[in-house]
């Protein structure tokens, strides 16, 4: 069985004080954490720089998950990697070349994968599966989770499927991450769908009804039925 992980969304932390904020993270136990970095073209939003996730690297152990949405990825690609990301996905919606990223990520040792937008089919992407180590699905519209009123497209168990399908077709496994108001319930359902890693904002690790450390304890308990 693949391992299962709980993905903490950087920029629902305080922006202020990563510092500790990390290290509270690290501390109640979490191994992984989800960054992601938008351009300010690829959406209007840009919370996070490539210099605090270098700076970052050097205070954590804990594995950074790199979330690229760019519509000039190969910069942003030799930063992140220049920075030790650990996990690295990236958008093909303005990449003409996807399959030379790809493989520049896997070369530097890094496990490289497609992020997929509401609007992007798996049948779009299908070529590049066997370069990939893991897909991330977004459940939202990518770059724009800071806008009111942003709901959830219902296309993710669909897509699931299909790559369970194209899986068995290559003779390939898939690490399958989701992001994208992922909270106890659906981190339940979608663990049932075949789901591995879960990005962890609002909804989640990071809501503020309960103490981080209580969320994360939740989720882990979930995740940890399914090994049972």
């Amino acid at each position: 069985m693949k391992e299962k992980h709980i993905s903490p969304s950087l920029i629902c932390a305080d922006l202020c004080d990563l510092k500790n904020e990390v290290a509270e993270l690290e501390k109640i136990g979490c191994r992984m954490l989800h960054i992601d970095i938008i351009d300010g073209v690829f959406s209007p939003d840009m919370p996070l720089g490539i210099g605090a996730v270098k700076k970052l690297r050097s205070v954590t152990g804990m594995i950074f998950d790199a979330h690229l949405m760019s519509v000039n990825n190969q910069p942003y690609v030799d930063m992140l990697l220049e920075c030790g990301v650990d996990r690295l996905c990236f958008h093909t919606v303005f990449e003409p070349r996807p399959a030379i990223l790809l493989r520049k990520i896997k070369a530097a040792g890094v496990k490289s994968g497609i992020a997929i937008s509401p609007e992007t089919k798996i049948e779009q992407i299908e070529y590049l599966l066997p370069m990939c180590d893991f897909v991330l699905l977004m459940r939202i519209d990518a770059g724009y989770a800071h806008l009111a009123g942003q709901g959830v497209y219902p296309q993710t168990e669909e897509k699931i499927e299909k790559l369970r399908e194209y899986e068995k077709k290559y003779g390939i496994e898939l690490e399958i991450e989701v992001d994208g108001r992922v909270g106890f319930a659906e981190t339940e359902a979608l663990l049932k769908l075949g789901v591995d890693t879960f990005a962890s904002g609002t909804k989640g690790i990071f809501d503020k009804s309960r103490p981080r450390a209580e969320n994360f304890e939740k989720l882990q308990k979930i995740l940890d039925k399914a090994e049972e």
